[in-house]
C-alpha cells in the first residue's frame, strides 16, 4: 500500500475534500479514490480537520440593538439621486450641408426610375423577396432545431455526469468500512469502468464508466478464481442518467472470489461463460 507521499494525486484528493476543485478535477479524483487507499486516507484526515475546526469556534450572537443602530445610520445618510447631464448636440459637418442638394437630386432621379412601368422587374422583385423570406425561414428553423438538439444533448450529458459523481461518492463512503472488500474493474486500456463492493449485507456493482446498453443486451457480473471457471453472479442494465449501485448475487459466496469481471451479452440472460469481457479487476488486498 502506498503512503500519501507516494501518490501524486494526494493534494487533489485533499482539495476534493475541501470542495475546492473544478468539476473535471473532481471527477478525476472520484475515479482515482477507489483505487488508492493513500488518497482515501488523506480525504479522511482532511474531513476530520474540517470537522474539528467547525466545532472549535463558538457561535456568537450579535450585540443587542445592532440592527436598530445600523438601520438608524442608514436612515441618517443623505440619499442623492444621480445628476443627469444633457447630451451635447453636434452641428452637422459643413461638407454634409454642402452636398445635400446633390443628394436630393439623385434620390429624385431614383424615385422616378422606380415608378416607371416595369411589370417584369416588379414581378421578379416580389418573387425574389418571397424566395429570400423563405430562405431566411428555413435557415432560422434549421438553426433553432440545432440549438434545441444541442441543448438536449448537453442536458443529458450533465445528468449522466451528475449521476456518475453521485454513484462514486456513495462508493467511496463504503470502501474503508470494516468488513468490506472491493475490486476496481478496468478495460484493457486501464480506464476504470466499474467497481464491485462486497459487504456483509450483499454484493453491489457500481458502473463508473460503463456505456448504456440497449434493450437487446445485458451486462453480466462474473466471479473469478484462479484455475476455476467464471461464475455468473447476476445481470444488470446501465442507463445514461442512472449510475447507482446494482445488487448482484449473494454476499456469502463472494468471499471466495479473488477477482471480478463484467461482460456484455446478447439477449437478457447470463450465458454459461462470458462472451465479451469489457472490464475486470482483482479484489484489493
Amino acid at each position: 500500500m502506498t503512503t500519501p507521499q507516494d501518490c501524486p494525486l494526494t493534494q487533489q484528493a485533499v482539495g476534493w475534500a475541501l470542495h475546492a476543485l473544478e468539476p473535471d478535477e473532481e471527477m478525476a479524483v472520484l475515479l482515482h479514490l477507489p483505487q488508492c487507499a493513500a488518497c482515501r486516507a488523506a480525504v479522511h484526515d482532511a474531513e476530520q480537520v474540517l470537522a474539528g475546526l467547525g466545532g472549535s469556534v463558538d457561535a456568537a450572537e450579535p450585540p443587542t440593538g445592532m440592527r436598530d443602530r445600523l438601520m438608524a445610520r442608514v436612515a441618517d445618510t443623505p440619499q442623492r439621486p444621480p445628476t443627469l447631464l444633457p447630451r451635447p448636440t453636434e452641428p452637422a459637418p459643413a461638407e454634409v450641408r454642402s452636398t445635400e442638394p446633390a443628394r436630393r437630386h439623385r434620390l429624385d432621379a431614383e424615385e422616378a426610375a422606380a415608378s416607371a412601368p416595369t411589370a417584369r422587374r416588379s414581378w421578379l422583385s416580389r418573387r425574389g423577396r418571397r424566395l429570400v423570406a423563405a430562405s431566411l425561414s428555413v435557415v432560422a428553423a434549421v438553426s433553432l432545431g440545432g440549438l434545441i438538439v444541442r441543448n438536449a444533448q448537453l442536458e443529458q450529458l450533465r445528468e449522466a455526469e451528475s449521476a456518475q459523481s453521485q454513484g462514486l461518492s456513495e462508493l467511496i463512503e463504503q470502501l474503508d468500512r470494516p468488513g468490506s472488500r472491493h475490486a476496481v474493474l478496468t478495460d484493457p486500456g486501464g480506464a476504470a469502468l466499474a467497481a464491485v463492493l462486497v459487504t456483509d449485507t450483499g454484493r453491489q456493482v457500481y458502473p463508473l464508466g460503463l456505456p448504456a446498453n440497449s434493450a437487446e443486451q445485458v451486462y453480466v457480473a462474473w466471479g473469478l478464481n484462479d484455475g476455476a471457471d467464471p461464475v455468473p453472479l447476476g445481470t444488470f442494465d446501465v442507463a445514461p442518467a442512472d449510475q447507482g449501485a446494482r445488487a448482484v448475487g449473494s454476499a456469502p459466496q463472494a468471499d471466495e472470489f479473488t477477482s471480478y469481471a463484467i461482460s456484455i451479452e446478447s439477449g437478457r440472460t447470463a450465458p454459461a461463460s462470458p462472451t465479451r469481457v469489457v472490464a475486470s479487476g482483482e479484489v484489493a488486498a
